[in-house]
């Protein structure tokens, strides 16, 4: 199982995470990036990523988890009460055996060719609709497959038949356990704490997708929360512009309706505009 070799983490912006600590804390003021330093594959990050207009429905997401019991806050809905929140992508059928949200098309299959990248990442977008006692969540391990099988039905991500380690928060690539986590705000900066306002971004370097096995075609996003409250957490693969040298925040790219749209509205803007001069 390759994988990464010597985990590191750095917080960008005013604060700092050390290289051995197992929380990056971007629900701490002033720090909203951080830099996951793995070896000879290159950088990838996680960042603070607010991207409005992301409601039910809107975000295409591919994964949502909301789990039945306690995660040191009040829980609801479906899952297995363990405490824990965990869930992958699959368009098999309810029941499952984890806790992913039994609830139109937001939970499905994902193809490697539906993903693409920008700027050398992969982009992976977390909505987290936590609105009760408490607007922070810990993510306690994401994890990036292949797998040759579709639609598959598993109550444990160990379990995932023929698929490959892609990438993960908690392994580094001599395979030992890490334990890392990622600690976020979901009312951070002004930011709406429910569905409506994306939170975080994982940005994966591309290097880690460039060797896929022959026949491994579906790709399979794995994530564990703690401490969520109330709502369903959702993912949603898309475009994201990121120079981790410029100093920016990543910034969505619009998706080519959008930006057809776009070109409509201005060409209707523009023919008004001409027909106000020429009847002047």
């Amino acid at each position: 199982m390759k994988l990464f070799s010597g985990l590191t983490m750095t917080a960008l912006c005013c604060l700092s995470v050390s290289a051995n600590a197992a929380e990056i804390n971007l629900a701490a003021p002033g720090v909203d990036q951080a830099v996951l330093t793995m070896g000879n594959q290159g950088d990838s990050y996680v960042a603070v990523y607010q991207q409005t207009g992301a409601g039910s429905g809107n975000l295409g997401s591919f994964l949502r988890v909301q789990e039945g019991g306690s995660g040191n806050g009040n829980g609801n809905s479906n899952g297995d009460g363990n405490g824990i929140q965990e869930g992958f992508n699959t368009s098999t059928t309810d029941p499952y055996m984890m806790d992913q949200h039994p609830s139109g098309n937001f939970t499905r299959d994902v193809t490697f060719s539906e993903l693409q990248s920008l700027d050398g990442f992969y982009a992976f977008i977390l909505d987290a609709n936590e609105t009760g006692n408490n607007n922070e969540i810990v993510l306690t391990n994401l994890m990036l497959f292949s797998t040759s099988v579709a639609s598959q039905n598993v109550d444990d991500i160990a379990n995932l038949q023929s698929s490959t380690l892609l990438w993960s928060l908690d392994w580094d690539d001599n395979g030992a356990f890490q334990d890392n986590s990622v600690r976020l705000d979901t009312s951070k900066n002004n930011n709406g704490p429910g569905s409506g306002a994306t939170d975080l971004v994982f940005l994966i370097n591309e290097n880690y997708f460039a060797n896929i096995p022959v026949g491994q075609n579906n790709f399979v996003l794995y994530s564990s929360f703690s401490e969520f409250d109330s709502g369903y957490e959702e993912w949603a693969h898309g475009q994201v512009a990121f120079d981790p040298d410029g100093g920016d925040p990543p910034t969505p790219v619009p998706e080519p309706g959008s930006l057809a749209l776009l070109g409509i509205g201005l060409l209707g803007l523009l023919s008004r505009q001409y027909r106000r001069r020429h009847q002047a």
